[in-house]
């Protein structure tokens, strides 16, 4: 969700979230706005029918790069294998946890670490491995940089660009993106090449 430039940090997420949430505890401070690194010319793979996934991505997005996300306080997610028999970093994480949890502490530095921390493995015999997806998170708002891309379908780009305008934002500063389009016409469209003229890219 974008506010006033910023993307918000709506939802909890991370190794302690479900925890804090049994608890009844505030979960403000596990708030994150997610990412991924996935290569743009795979992106589409995320917006299409995953098994295992309860939500649905939708081809939209805002686009910047590592070291702009680096700046702004963006991290890769660490991701902790939970099948039984691999608890020797899990098990003390939760026990961190449990102790602030139960010292009503939710300033412990722990809560800090745990919204960048992901599971994946064989967890009470379910299988779970996200890890592909190569997740970045940032918690509380995301405030969007000078210079960002868009991911859209092409048909509403004519239609963002609208928008852009009414924010007064030059549309021409944000170059924008179709979640379906395959390396060759990114960076084609990327280099200022007009709809009509990308096809068949050719080099020497």
């Amino acid at each position: 969700m974008v506010l006033g430039g910023a993307i918000e940090a709506v939802n909890p997420f991370g190794h302690a979230a479900a925890k804090l949430e049994a608890a009844r505890h505030v979960l403000e401070n596990q708030r994150a706005v997610c990412f991924t690194e996935t290569p743009l010319e795979h992106i589409s793979l995320l917006t299409e029918p995953i098994e295992g996934r309860r939500i649905k991505f939708e081809p939209y997005g805002i686009i910047i790069t590592k070291k702009q996300a680096r700046k702004l306080g963006v991290n890769p997610v660490w991701y902790l294998d939970i099948t039984p028999g691999h608890n020797w970093l899990t098990q003390p994480l939760n026990m961190l946890i449990d102790r602030a949890i139960a010292e009503r502490n939710p300033r412990d530095p722990i809560f800090t670490l745990t919204p960048y921390v992901e599971q994946f493995g064989l967890g009470a015999g379910i299988p779970k491995d996200f890890s592909w997806e190569r997740e970045w998170r940032a918690t509380n708002a995301f405030p969007l940089p000078v210079k960002y891309m868009l991911l859209c379908p092409e048909r509403e780009h004519a239609e963002f660009q609208t928008l852009l305008t009414r924010a007064r934002k030059d549309p021409s500063d944000v170059p924008m993106l179709d979640a379906t389009w395959g390396l060759e016409t990114i960076i084609a469209r990327l280099a200022g090449f007009r709809p009509e003229d990308v096809g068949p890219v050719v080099a020497n």
